[in-house]
């Protein structure tokens, strides 16, 4: 169960890019950083060059925050109020009796 809302990974990628501005001065859009990394804004491609392209993250780390972002707009989404079980499990205990 997600207790609350994870961000979605653009907008971690546009604070980031906001504290690069605040250092630097240089203004850039999430467009522009993914031309400049040679790949669209969503793909896994993306989320590994944004690993090695901002430091102390890695690809899995984006990929994660993209898939939780994406469940929880689903529970928000899917209705599952008339889903049945497929099968009920056969508990099993082994102590003896």
């Amino acid at each position: 169960m997600i207790l609350f809302d994870p961000a979605h990974p653009g907008e971690l990628i546009r604070e980031t890019l906001e504290g690069l501005r605040e250092e630097t001065g240089q203004k850039l859009t999430i467009s522009e950083v993914a031309e400049s990394l040679g790949t669209t804004r969503k793909t896994p491609e993306m989320a590994i060059r944004l690993g090695i392209g901002l430091p102390n993250t890695s690809a899995e780390f984006w990929l994660r925050v993209q898939e939780n972002f994406d469940l929880s707009q689903a529970v928000k989404k899917v209705d599952v109020s008339n889903i049945k079980p497929i099968w009920k499990p056969i508990i099993t205990s082994f102590l003896p009796a």
